[in-house]
């Protein structure tokens, strides 16, 4: 019998992300990859930032369509995970602090980094989806900051696999899925319960970046594992150890 497969499943927006696929290829797996949400861009005009500005984006594609709206690369910039800061670098912005994990990383990072700084030394500038599953905007209002939060993008759940994938599953051929996002966890539950019975999904795995994500799954048909600290780098490991502890 010939490699199974790792198939990870993510939004889908107007560039390839290839950062974790190029770190699993490693694995005795082959590894596909889906688009569980759908990316469209929904802002267009230009954002005015200035230097003493700080940006907070917490996806790939905010990094992309930020690029678009904005001239400025001097600002200090928060990224969220290493693939999101090679992108930004890539496209010339210059002051980057990178967090790893989710979104509450990044509010704990910019707590830290700013704890000595005067809370009106400029605008804290959110660029984001239009529906996000953790409000760090409204976290840092509480907080005493002022935030201005631009909805540029918008992410919509697919409903309906493809029929390559559907193959894959009922042949027995997967062994992975990996799932990046709440939303794309509740989309993937949604879809698979249309598409598969329990047994089937009992032969898979998932590996999920962090437990927000693994508990949108119902237990009692999907086999979750998560780090303990959400992290994109953590999914390789998680996968082989339980091919080291079960085999692939």
């Amino acid at each position: 019998m010939g490699k199974k497969h790792i198939i990870i499943f993510r939004a889908d927006g107007p560039l390839k992300n290839t950062y974790l696929t190029d770190k699993l290829e490693k694995l005795n797996y082959k590894i596909k990859s889906y688009p569980i949400l759908s990316v469209k861009k929904i802002y267009s005009k230009e954002i005015k930032i200035n230097n003493n500005d700080t940006v907070i984006t917490s996806s790939f594609n905010s990094i992309y369509y930020l690029s678009q709206l904005t001239q400025n690369r001097i600002f200090d910039l928060y990224t969220l995970g290493k693939a999101t800061t090679l992108l930004a670098k890539k496209l010339g912005f210059k002051n980057i602090i990178e967090c790893n994990g989710d979104s509450g990383n990044i509010l704990l990072s910019f707590i830290r980094n700013n704890k000595n700084k005067p809370i009106n030394r400029g605008n804290v500038i959110y660029a984001g989806a239009k529906e996000i599953s953790f409000n760090l905007p409204k976290k840092l209002s509480i907080l005493g900051y002022k935030v201005n939060r631009y909805k540029i993008y918008r992410s919509q759940a697919i409903n309906h696999f493809s029929s390559n994938f559907v193959n894959l599953v009922k042949k027995r051929n997967v062994s992975w899925i990996v799932l990046l996002s709440s939303k794309g966890a509740t989309a993937f539950q949604a879809n698979a319960k249309k598409a598969f019975d329990k047994e089937e999904l009992s032969c898979i795995n998932f590996a999920c970046i962090s437990y927000n994500v693994a508990k949108k799954l119902n237990k009692k048909y999907f086999k979750t594992f998560y780090p303990e600290t959400p992290n994109i780098n953590y999914i390789k490991k998680i996968i082989s150890q339980c091919e080291k502890k079960y085999g692939s």
